[in-house]
């Protein structure tokens, strides 16, 4: 799932220089501004639906000509299915815009980002089905490299399904630029092991991570590997012929596939073809035709079951254990939308709606799974813009259901009695647990585009800004809070002291947001920002002046003048390394990181090594800062500048710390 932060562009223009390199998270992400729902009721499902492929070619066609002039989309394509057969299918825009190839449904292949976590999913369950694998079993018992013991309880199968194992999110690595950097999976996992924040269970928390220690688990268990167990088990079996998991790309498919395209400087560019790592690919490596996923959609749809005409009938899983795959299997709150087994419960407008958000950046795909109505539906984009349409309940989503399914409109809640004495308990700033806390990509948080922040109205309501758009919400039950102009809901959590501590937003159903600190908010943390760097700057003229003086000066040295010429040096020294930190993240959030994927260029390397390097000094600057004032080494003013640098040298320190800048933390 991708993340664009929503921030202000008069704000943007004064943080350019001093905002560190910031990362999307794909997670996931998910990332566009959104309204937040609208009050619905349950729609009849009679007369509802698509019936006539005549009437949403019409349809599609006007939405897909809006979407892809407005959002600056290359090409896409879209598939739906209906009572067990394709009921259309069709392709738009270009595959290939410098040779003019066009895309076709059913040849041009795509990279489905996250979707193809559900062919993981599918596959696990094959070998729940056969008696290898256990959903409930320690996770450790099928690999061959240890998931350390950070928590008394195991991480199993049922907890990587969910999102809920209590990894962080972790990518750093997982492509690559040269193909001879790529190395077996077991190998990769192990050495990028992310890092477990958290108790299994205990709350949802998108991780790339999880899906990739369950392809390898199919792997090791199977006996076959990832790419083969897939084309195998499921490819083959349902005809999809224009679909891989393997990598490199067959070389007969390989013209087939569209390429990917940034719009930058009033013109589609080529998106860099990057290797994805063998770990990457259970959790959305894999290609696919609209068409051919269109068989992975009825398949499911079909309680397991797909035959066409090229196809006899054929099983991919029993009954009872795809309408097992679609139950709930995780919500925070009974009142949520949950997760199922991999997939997401995106219902909309009265309808029961499952699926799975894509992103193998720059391309965006959205898969919907509406069981009621046996009605299945997969669109793709090839490019950047696509983000802005793809996300769950938002773009494609929202004017396909507003136009087959339209909601019912029901009253707004009203505000309770008294709320006003109870609101402070919940004010604060609540920050996504879906992100890296132990690499440096955590400071894509720095921002705020992670966070939700919830304020008074003052009117017997909450104000919720989010990434995802905001609203007023009221308190219906005890910390639980309905929308007033939206179907979105709010649902508290305390500790054991009546704390709040935990919010979570249905349907965001991906993560949860936990209340911060003061200190770890973003607003401390961008002025604290903005100060160190105005105070590193200030040294260059200080020092220009300084300079000048000194060699206008005549007579004897002062017997300190030593001490205080190191002293000098050092928080120079200081102030030169830090501002070399900030520099070169700026290179890197200008463009200099071309993907959040691949392992820190040199460049930024260099850079966490630097704030090392300031961190030390500032150890010798607190102890010349103690000289200076012992032994006098300049005047009053002098003393105060020089202790004022330090102490900024000090809060800067910590900011690196605080935000994996301090060392090489990827």
């Amino acid at each position: 799932m991708n993340n664009q932060l929503i921030i202000k562009k008069s704000i943007a223009m004064m943080l350019t220089l001093m905002m560190l390199f910031s990362i999307v998270g794909s997670t996931m992400a998910q990332e566009n501004s959104l309204v937040l729902g609208r009050n619905a009721l349950p729609a009849s499902s009679q007369a509802l639906g698509p019936s006539d492929p005549a009437e949403m070619e019409t349809f599609l066609d006007e939405l897909f000509a809006k979407q892809m002039e407005e959002n600056h989309i290359a090409g896409g394509a879209v598939s739906v299915v209906k009572d067990g057969e394709l009921f259309f299918a069709k392709g738009y825009g270009y595959a290939d815009l410098e040779k003019g190839i066009l895309v076709d449904p059913e040849q041009t292949l795509f990279r489905i980002g996250s979707v193809g976590k559900t062919f993981t999913w599918t596959a696990v369950m094959q070998l729940v089905e056969q008696g290898k694998l256990d959903l409930e079993a320690d996770v450790n018992t099928y690999l061959d490299f240890r998931i350390p013991d950070s928590y008394p309880q195991p991480i199993t199968l049922r907890h990587l399904m969910t999102h809920t194992s209590g990894f962080e999110e972790k990518w750093v690595g997982s492509i690559v630029s040269d193909p001879n950097d790529v190395v077996p999976a077991g190998e990769w996992l192990a050495s990028h092991m992310a890092a477990r924040v958290r108790p299994p269970g205990d709350a949802a928390a998108y991780s790339n991570y999880n899906a990739m220690l369950a392809g390898y688990i199919v792997e090791r268990v199977s006996g076959q590997p990832y790419d083969q167990y897939i084309q195998e088990h499921i490819l083959d079996p349902l005809g999809m012929a224009h679909s891989t998991a393997r990598l490199p790309i067959p070389a007969d498919l390989r013209p087939l596939t569209s390429n990917g395209y940034t719009y930058q400087a009033g013109a589609f560019q080529i998106y860099p073809a990057y290797m994805p790592q063998l770990a990457l690919m259970p959790s959305g490596g894999q290609l696919a035709s609209v068409t051919d996923m269109a068989r992975f959609m009825i398949a499911h749809l079909q309680d397991g079951r797909h035959s066409d005409a090229t196809v006899p009938e054929m099983r991919i899983l029993k009954e009872a254990t795809m309408q097992q795959m679609h139950n709930i299997l995780y919500t925070p709150d009974p009142r949520f939308k949950g997760i199922a087994y991999g997939f997401f419960d995106f219902s909309d407008n009265g309808q029961r709606t499952i699926g799975h958000r894509g992103v193998a950046a720059p391309m965006n795909g959205l898969l919907l799974l509406l069981p009621d109505q046996n009605l299945g539906i997969y669109v793709v984009y090839n490019s950047a813009g696509g983000g802005n349409v793809a996300d769950p309940h938002v773009g494609f989503q929202r004017a396909f259901f507003d136009h087959y399914f339209p909601a019912a409109a029901v009253e707004p809640p009203q505000p309770p009695a008294g709320f006003a004495g109870r609101a402070d308990r919940f004010v604060g700033s609540y920050r996504q647990t879906s992100f890296p806390y132990t690499s440096f990509q955590k400071v894509g948080a720095l921002l705020g585009g992670l966070t939700a922040k919830i304020s008074d109205s003052g009117d017997g309501a909450l104000l919720v800004t989010t990434q995802y758009g905001g609203g007023r919400f009221v308190e219906v039950e005890p910390n639980y809070f309905r929308q007033v102009e939206g179907s979105f809901s709010i649902v508290f959590q305390e500790d054991d002291r009546g704390r709040i501590t935990r919010l979570s937003i249905d349907p965001i159903n991906f993560t949860a947001y936990e209340k911060l600190a003061w200190y770890e908010t973003s607003g401390f943390n961008i002025a604290l920002l903005m100060g160190c760097v105005l105070i590193f700057l200030s040294i260059i003229p200080v020092v220009l002046i300084r300079f000048v003086r000194d060699r206008r000066q005549s007579g004897d040295q002062r017997p300190a003048w030593h001490g205080a010429r190191a002293a000098i040096w050092i928080i120079v020294g200081i102030c030169v390394l830090n501002l070399l930190v900030v520099a070169a993240a700026v290179w890197g959030m200008m463009g200099g990181i071309p993907n959040e994927l691949l392992d820190p260029p040199l460049i930024m390397k260099i850079s966490l090594g630097l704030g090392v390097l300031a961190a030390v000094l500032t150890i010798g600057a607190l102890v010349y800062t103690v000289l200076a004032w012992k032994d006098s080494y300049w005047g009053v003013a002098g003393r105060l500048y020089y202790t004022l640098v330090t102490v900024a040298a000090v809060a800067f320190v910590w900011f690196l710390n605080y935000w994996n800048l301090l060392g090489w933390r990827y």
